[in-house]
């Protein structure tokens, strides 16, 4: 059901960020890559499945962080540098000099122009404009010019369009197309225009504009990202002005392009200052390390927070190690996640597969069966249970044997499409090409909206092309179905047409 327009006004802007906490594009590594299968994509056979390797979900903050009053969630410990500029705000009178350009963060757009739909786009260069007629999607124009606008494209799964009204929006800061090194105000909402924009372009994948845009915040520690350096406008107010979640971003973004030891460098600096606030929070001071002022009460909410967010940063440090082929690390980092206490038992159920996934990268086959198979004999196997023992009958290239599995998970979960696809992908390496096709042209059809996904399409235009020469017009039918069925967020590459 639509929010009413009072309930999306008191949300706010900071609720944006929700739809893209901690959510780096897919990064795809086959188990079975050795086998002459052209990219293949192993959705849920690849331990590497979904947004990340492990996602943070249920890590995100939670409903009763928003009570946590905003100096504790605003926290930060600045540089040294950085700090002595803010002191030195403080202690002097209102409208002294202007402020070096140095100590300014100055973003602004790259691109000059929308980016364009390309399921559109292609739809109409191969069908002409009768087929657009039946293409119903968002675009920037098609909402309103706010956050509202912005949540309801995001909703709509229209990221390219939410992308175009962002660079909208922040365009009315002065941080439009050619801003870049021009001064402008920043405030709470700018920036979170701008984790919301940077998240989606993640989403994207627009790697170019990506790197170009995210550079001007470096670590988010210039002394203009934080509120006393504006006492004009929030008077003693202290604290960053950047939201966590996006000082987490920017130092993910890297391993989105490539850099993943300029990840994991960065990711771990903002741990370090993290544990330096709990040290804090425990020897009875600020999060900054000053004299306390609050409640136990309040302390002990602060510190369950920051707890919360040492393990968001500790599980991009996994996800980062994955991508790196650092299965090592990623272990030890999700060994000492685990030991955590006041985990949920779904929370550790899910460390406890993460980790047996892991082993199967390693080959460790006895210690992955530790983690993804019960040894509780006396109750039913679950569909989670019979995925588990499907992925380590495909490390053990026993396809039949992880069909089966497959089979049987997926009359316990009739509508979980990652199983059908590992079945086709089963099916195929077990010599079936025909099945392998009409088991996934079978679950699109049943449920395009749902189930016209990525790797989906991505296998299917594969097996066309294992199955027959003539392939592209039986491709171009899954095309006229994306653009009749989804928003604009798909890859169009994944049809594979050029």
């Amino acid at each position: 059901m639509m929010e009413n327009s009072e309930q999306q006004k008191a949300e706010g802007p900071q609720q944006l960020g929700r739809y893209f906490e901690n959510t780096p594009p897919t990064v795809f590594d086959e188990i079975v890559s050795h086998r002459e299968v052209p990219e293949l994509d192993l959705e849920g056979i690849n331990p590497l499945v979904g947004p990340s390797f492990l996602k943070s979900d249920f890590e995100m903050e939670r409903p009763s962080d928003l009570s946590v009053p905003d100096y504790h969630r605003d926290a930060w410990i600045p540089s040294d540098t950085t700090r002595k500029i803010l002191l030195s705000i403080a202690t002097s009178p209102p409208g002294g000099s202007p402020p070096n350009r140095e100590n300014l963060t100055m973003p602004g757009l790259t691109l000059q122009g929308d980016i364009l739909d390309a399921t559109r786009e292609a739809s109409i260069h191969y069908y002409g404009e009768d087929e657009h007629m039946h293409r119903n999607v968002l675009t920037a124009s098609d909402v309103t010019q706010d956050e509202r606008g912005l949540r309801n494209l995001i909703q709509a799964g229209c990221y390219r369009a939410a992308v175009n009204l962002s660079g909208r929006l922040l365009g009315v800061y002065g941080q439009g197309f050619g801003k870049i090194d021009h001064p402008s105000k920043h405030t709470p909402h700018s920036l979170q225009l701008w984790y919301t924009r940077l998240s989606l372009l993640s989403k994207l994948r627009q790697v170019e504009v990506l790197k170009a845009e995210h550079q001007a915040f470096g670590n988010l520690d210039k002394p203009d990202m934080y509120f006393s350096f504006h006492p004009e406008l929030y008077g003693t107010r202290h604290g960053s002005m950047a939201s966590f979640s996006f000082r987490l971003l920017l130092a993910e973004i890297p391993s989105f392009c490539g850099c993943h030891r300029e990840s994991l460098d960065k990711l771990y600096a903002i741990l370090g200052t993290v544990n330096h606030i709990l040290e804090n929070l425990g020897q009875g001071l600020s999060e900054e390390g000053g004299k306390a002022t609050c409640s136990p009460v309040e302390r002990e909410d602060s510190v369950k927070l920051w707890s919360r967010r040492r393990s968001k940063i500790m599980i991009s440090i996994v996800n980062c190690a994955v991508a790196a082929r650092n299965f090592v690390l990623a272990i030890e980092v999700l060994e000492e996640i685990s030991e955590f206490p006041n985990w949920q038992d779904e929370q550790l159920e899910i460390f406890k597969l993460a980790l047996g996934r892991l082993h199967l990268f390693l080959g460790d086959i006895p210690a992955a069966e530790g983690k993804l198979l019960s040894k509780d004999t006396s109750r039913n196997t679950t569909s989670r249970e019979w995925i588990n023992r499907g992925l380590m009958a495909v490390t053990q290239n026993a396809f039949q044997e992880a069909h089966d599995c497959f089979q049987v998970a997926l009359k316990q979960e009739p509508d979980n499409v990652m199983v059908v696809n590992n079945m086709s992908v089963c099916l195929l390496y077990t010599g079936k090409l025909q099945a392998a096709v009409c088991l996934l042209e079978n679950v699109v059809k049943k449920n395009p909206i749902r189930n016209l996904q990525e790797p989906i399409i991505l296998n299917m235009s594969t097996l066309y092309e294992l199955n027959t020469t003539h392939c592209r017009q039986i491709k171009l039918q899954l095309l006229k179905q994306m653009n009749r069925y989804k928003g604009d967020a798909i890859d169009i590459q994944c049809l594979k047409l050029v």
